[in-house]
């Protein structure tokens, strides 16, 4: 039997180069579905991985990357590292100094801060721009008022403007910024006497913080803000980077009986110049601190209370176991608007800090807006230090437990 000839017409591709080509493609699949099987049904397995530390330098660290694979086919183990590297630039803190320029409440002078700088932290590090503040202690220094000083606030009583609650701050506080002034130039004086003293031909630079106790806060700040009308060179020089307030009122509320600042505070609160986000605008950090220590109430046995009522109820307008304050400035009326920070003070806080830093217990005390007893009378020697307070019971802005707990806000 013979079969017809229908290989071409059946077959038509099996002419010797596509045959080699089909032989061909048809052994790639079969190596392919193989391999493909072994990674199937045996995968490759990660033996372990580490991370080291080959080498660092001062501004550059680069850390190597090992990856260890073993990989089983067909009972055969093959192991493969892959490696990379990456490089982690450190940046060194730069340091800032600073000098602190401590504005004084009402009647006091600068002996009365004397324990203030004892209290001052060396350095602090402010880890959201990198900084190390080195806080330059011998530069600091408060404010050089005397009580004679003060006296000069009397020749506004006899005018219009002062009957009237509307004197002017440049008119009425001259004399403390002529005297802050002066502190500043205290500054930069000893800084070039230093400076040159350890031959140094470029000065570091030079930031100050000023530090406002009550009525010396909002000074500070319409010193800041250009209420003082002057335009002397000191002015112009030194670069003011932060200002904190303890227990300072910042607002005079119309509910208030009697406008105690006759004016001034009003001034102050209302000019744009002044405000925190005008500061905040020139680089200058503001944080107003205030105690929550007292409670505002007539009915109670307690003369710290009853003080607090007493000076609550003409500044605020209302008293009560609500209104909290440092016993002089309630809570109310102690902080700026935002991005001023705001730091309340309480009594718990002060006690975990002093647990924190001491070995034996500690009792639970108050944190009163004073630390001494002003003598307005001792004229005769206007740079006498007051008569310090009681601190068994109650401590102040200004005592060693307390420092720390604004200070690490000086910028």
């Amino acid at each position: 039997m013979v079969l017809p000839n229908c290989r071409k017409s059946i077959l038509p591709w099996t002419d010797s180069l596509t045959l080699s080509w089909l032989i061909l493609l048809l052994t790639c699949v079969l190596l392919l579905n193989q391999s493909t099987h072994a990674f199937v049904t045996k995968p490759s397995t990660i033996h372990h991985s580490h991370y080291e530390q080959t080498r660092s330098t001062k501004s550059t660290t680069v850390y190597e990357t090992k990856l260890e694979t073993t990989t089983s086919v067909d009972g055969e183990t093959t192991v493969s590292t892959i490696s990379s590297s990456t490089t982690t630039s450190i940046t060194s803190p730069r340091k800032k100094r600073v000098a602190v320029l401590l504005c004084p409440a009402q009647f006091c002078v600068p002996q009365d801060y004397d324990a203030v700088w004892k209290c001052l932290p060396e350095e602090i590090f402010t880890d959201n721009d990198n900084t190390i503040l080195q806080i330059d202690r011998s530069l600091s220094r408060v404010v050089p008022l005397s009580r004679r000083d003060w006296i000069k606030v009397s020749k506004q009583l006899p005018t219009t403007d002062f009957w009237n609650a509307s004197l002017q701050v440049h008119k009425t506080l001259d004399w403390y910024f002529e005297r802050l002034e002066q502190g500043l130039s205290e500054i930069v004086a000893q800084q070039l006497l230093q400076d040159s003293n350890n031959n140094k031909n470029n000065h570091d630079e030079l930031s100050i913080c000023l530090v406002g106790h009550s009525i010396g806060g909002w000074v500070a700040r319409a010193y800041l803000g250009g209420l003082s009308r002057t335009c002397s060179a000191i002015s112009q020089t030194v670069r003011v980077s932060s200002l904190i307030t303890l227990g300072t009122p910042h607002t005079s509320p119309s509910s208030a009986l009697v406008d105690q600042t006759r004016g001034l505070l009003q001034e102050i609160a209302n000019a744009p110049e002044c405000s925190s986000e005008a500061l905040h605008k020139r680089n200058i950090a503001v944080t107003c601190v205030c105690s929550s220590s007292f409670p505002g109430s007539f009915v109670s046995t307690d003369v710290e209370q009853l003080v607090a009522a007493s000076s609550y109820l003409p500044l605020l307008g209302r008293s009560g176991n609500d209104v909290l304050g440092d016993g002089i400035v309630p809570l109310d009326l102690a902080f700026m608007e935002a991005p001023a920070k705001r730091v309340v003070l309480t009594d718990d806080l002060l006690l975990k800090n002093a647990s924190a830093t001491s070995t034996t217990d500690q009792p639970k005390r108050r944190i009163r807006h004073s630390h001494v007893l002003p003598t307005p009378w001792n004229l005769w020697d206007g740079y006498a230090p007051s008569i310090p307070l009681d601190e068994s019971a109650a401590v102040s802005y200004v005592s060693p437990e307390v420092v720390p707990l604004w200070s690490r806000y000086i910028r």
